[in-house]
């Protein structure tokens, strides 16, 4: 009966979806600009088919035309700066967010007609500026270099309150007036993570202290945006539940298509290497490593990144059912929405020490998904 009600679900989520798709040829937006990791490129790619916008040209792209939407994501980009985490002990990342930002606006003052004219620019009034999982490398970085859970966890402000900045100064540089800000996926569900932080257990496990990390990350960005919408009330800015949207695709896996047997294994890795099939020390693209002939079957390309067709599947999760999207896409304003979502944000707020004791509790347990 629950799997029946599953397949019910997503065929409802068919249906609305192909709705969307329809209601997206008369999209008011024109373009997308994207900042996070390279390596999840397709997400954006994804969002922009969702909203029948053109696939994103890379910055670094000879005769790229700002108008049309550009992808600013590098390779293993951090939110932090370099000294930021040099300060807390950890090893300097080689890419940063803020190299992001500082191309993007090198490239947006470039197509003004002088300095003067940027400040009535009209081209980001209707494009969408996408954050996709800001964050996430900073911790896998941290974590990736001998940090625990709970000193990882102390990073969590100095993190969210960079990606605030962030936003603002494109808000105020820029006049940025729509934002689609993601949250983490529930990283406690991925190869790379559970083998970092391994149990004795054979069973289908997500780490229980590691999504309870990632949650207090998404609630303090939940806070963090709401109080730029309430600095900031003429910019929509959107926060997408990516640890809600994942769980879902997860918990349906077989009605999309991905087999049971290789739930939590990578697609590309070391076969045979522990119930994950990932060895840190032969990754994907490393000598040794190989990639399966049946992508489309898997969750996980590798120990910490999705296939392209689960991150199809996420996204067309969020945009396509109530609940995962806050506030939803909506072209004119909804006042008594906008005030019902400040009122719920401040409940979620509450639970944040309690999130952060559970933290330390459950930083070694291992739950089911």
């Amino acid at each position: 009966m629950a799997s029946l009600t599953n397949h019910c679900f997503f065929i409802f989520l068919l249906v609305i979806s192909s709705f969307f798709f329809a209601q997206a040829e008369t999209s008011p937006f024109y373009s997308i600009y994207s900042f996070g990791d390279s390596d999840s490129a397709s997400t954006s790619d994804h969002l922009a088919a969702v909203l029948g916008l053109p696939s994103l040209q890379h910055y670094t792209k000879e005769g790229v035309e700002f108008e049309s939407g550009i992808s600013f994501m590098t390779p293993g980009a951090t939110v932090m700066s370099p000294f930021s985490f040099i300060k807390n002990g950890i090893p300097a990342p080689q890419q940063s967010h803020h190299s992001q930002i500082s191309a993007f606006m090198k490239l947006f003052y470039k197509d003004c007609f002088s300095f003067h004219d940027c400040g009535r620019n009209k081209v980001l009034q209707k494009a969408i500026v996408f954050m996709d999982q800001p964050g996430f490398n900073d911790y896998k970085h941290s974590l990736l270099h001998t940090k625990s859970i709970s000193e990882v966890s102390k990073l969590v402000p100095d993190v969210v309150e960079t990606i605030k900045s962030s936003i603002e100064q494109l808000i105020k540089d820029a006049e940025a007036k729509h934002f689609v800000v993601s949250g983490i996926i529930p990283i406690g569900c991925l190869p790379g993570f559970r083998t970092m932080f391994p149990d004795n257990s054979r069973k289908i496990q997500c780490h229980k202290g590691l999504n309870l990390f990632a949650t207090l990350h998404n609630d303090h960005l939940w806070q963090a945006l709401e109080e730029l919408r309430l600095k900031y009330p003429e910019v929509e800015i959107i926060y997408t539940d990516y640890f809600k949207g994942f769980m879902a695709v997860l918990h349906n896996h077989a009605f999309l298509g991905f087999k049971t047997k290789t739930l939590m294994k990578v697609c590309c890795g070391s076969t045979g290497s522990g119930p994950f099939n990932f060895d840190p020390l032969r990754q994907c693209g490393e000598k040794g490593a190989v990639a399966c002939s049946d992508r489309a079957s898997h969750i996980h390309w590798d120990g910490y990144r999705l296939t392209p067709e689960a991150s199809k599947n996420m996204i067309d999760t969020l945009f396509s059912k109530n609940g995962f999207v806050f506030p939803e896409f909506k072209f004119s304003t909804n006042h008594h929405t906008a005030a019902a979502e400040r009122h719920r944000s401040k409940v979620y707020g509450r639970f944040r020490d309690g999130l952060r004791h559970l933290l330390e509790l459950h930083a070694n347990n291992v739950v089911d998904y």
